[in-house]
């Protein structure tokens, strides 16, 4: 049996077949799941390797760079992609195989590709840049239109943010004295929990939109710092559907983000959102000016064209009055002229007229004379036909009883007297029986 070996032995067996095996520099593609700077200057980070869904580490390995080569490299990488070397960035790195007897198996970085990380970055964008394109959010806030009126302004940012002072101090001192009411949501502006805190900042101005005209979201100046929490999905999606237009300075003349790509407007810096806000209300307040001198021409035009309308009312007037009152005077000196003529062909007409009524009235009356003779003819001979003495006359007799002509048997008492007329004399009777019919 052969003599055992020291896990040190061992290990330093390994360094020897590994830095004698990996000799040269490799280029390394990767994923910082981990990464940091100590105060002594040295950045200690962990590089691994996904599948291809993304989510399962296949691979993973420690990285170090020592101080002097990470001055070198970080402010190179800084300078050309915006952000510093830390978690959930995709790099290139140039490295070379380490083993430490103590510490094991490491990278050690020589070089960074920064133009690695950009693409990355901007595959990124361009990706959620067209899943909101395909889900139609991508103009949404565009669509709302600006308000004539942007006075009320709503402003998410850091309140110790320098660009929120420069923000508010443009906005408030513009030379033209327009007056802005602006109310502030503080938010996260930069490293943990970006997203989350200005959704809760944006639901905040959404709860009570009414109260305000635009949203602007903006970002202090200063030192460059990590972009990738605006290159939200979650985020943009949410500024697309906000009901109020959105307007971006989050202070990056170089860079452009998924937020600007969403916003109603967007501008590099707060500033310029200031700028843009008093221009917008400068525009408004010539277009109220031009309206005011358009309407003060069209009223002083309709006033002369009403007065001018009136003279040729009047002059019109006056003549219609004149030829109207011509005209019924010359036809009042026809009726002068023809009313005796008329008023002697009346008479003659009326003169014939009751003639003729006369003769008509005269044989009216004549006619009527002769009808109501007949009729009184024919009275007569009935009268005459029932008098009493012509019928006494004929063989008739009136019975009294007390001076009365008695028409019953009915009534009678035994040794009444009666009195029976006759055409000659008349005959007195004592009742002693009767019958009665």
């Amino acid at each position: 049996m052969e003599a055992a070996l020291s896990l040190y032995e061992l290990n330093k067996m390994v360094r020897g077949l590994i830095e004698n095996g990996c000799r040269q520099l490799y280029w390394v593609r990767g994923e910082l799941a981990e990464g940091r700077q100590a105060q002594n200057g040295h950045f200690y980070g962990e590089l691994v390797d996904r599948d291809a869904s993304g989510k399962t580490i296949v691979a993973r390995a420690r990285v170090n760079c020592w101080a002097g080569t990470y001055r070198l490299v970080s402010l190179s990488f800084l300078k050309q992609t915006g952000k510093q070397l830390g978690a959930g960035l995709k790099v290139l790195l140039q490295v070379s195989v380490t083993f430490h007897e103590q510490y094991g198996y490491s990278l050690n970085i020589h070089d960074i590709d920064p133009s690695f990380t950009l693409g990355d970055a901007e595959a990124r964008r361009r990706q959620i840049i067209e899943q909101l394109r395909a889900d139609g959010l991508l103009e949404a806030n565009r669509q709302l239109g600006l308000p004539r009126l942007t006075q009320r302004i709503a402003i998410v940012s850091s309140e110790t943010a320098a660009g929120y002072g420069d923000f508010v101090n443009q906005l408030q001192g513009n030379a033209q004295g327009f007056a802005f009411a602006c109310g502030l949501f503080p938010a996260v502006m930069q490293g943990q929990g970006v997203t989350d805190s200005i959704i809760a900042a944006l639901s905040k101005v959404a709860a009570n939109s009414g109260q305000w005209d635009v949203a602007v979201i903006i970002r202090g100046g200063g030192a460059t710092t990590d972009l990738s929490d605006f290159d939200s999905y979650p985020l943009a999606a949410f500024i697309a559907q906000f009901p109020l237009p959105v307007i971006t300075g989050i202070g990056h003349e170089r860079d452009t983000t998924v937020l600007d790509c969403v916003a109603h407007t967007s501008l590099k810096t707060p500033t310029a959102v200031a700028a843009f806000l008093v221009d917008h209300a400068q525009r408004q307040a010539e277009l109220l000016a031009s309206l005011r001198q358009r309407l003060a021409l069209a009223a002083q035009r309709d006033v002369l064209n009403g007065m001018r309308w009136l003279d040729q009312q009047q002059r019109r007037l006056a003549l219609a009055a004149q030829s109207r009152l011509t005209a019924q005077r010359r036809r009042l000196d026809d009726f002068r002229l023809r009313l005796p003529l008329t008023a002697q062909s009346l008479t003659a007409r009326q003169r014939n007229a009751l003639g003729n009524t006369e003769a008509r009235l005269r044989a009216a009356l004549r006619l009527r004379l002769e009808k109501e003779k007949h009729k009184l003819s024919l009275l007569n001979a009935r009268m005459e036909g029932l008098d009493p003495v012509r019928q006494l006359q004929r063989g008739y007799s009136i019975t009294l009883l007390n001076g009365r002509a008695l028409r019953s048997a009915d009534g009678l008492q035994p040794g009444q007297q009666i009195v029976t007329v006759l055409s000659k004399g008349q005959l007195t009777s004592e009742i002693k029986t009767w019958k009665s019919s």
